[in-house]
């Protein structure tokens, strides 16, 4: 079966995409990963938070 991308709503294409792979995905290392992704940013997060005060200074 053959579709043209561009006359599939969205929604339907998100669908169709996330359908074909599934059966590949490995949970657990997806698990990890988005435990990783949010290590990060709570990381960034914090050195963003303290971004002003590196110097000694306050930001305004």
């Amino acid at each position: 079966m053959q579709w043209e991308v561009e006359a599939l709503e969205p929604d339907e294409l998100q669908r169709l995409a996330l359908a074909a792979v599934d059966p590949y995905i490995d949970r657990d290392v997806l698990a990890q990963q988005i435990a990783r992704e949010e290590q990060q940013r709570r990381a960034l997060s914090e050195l963003l938070d303290g971004w002003g005060t590196v110097s000694g200074r306050t930001s305004a």
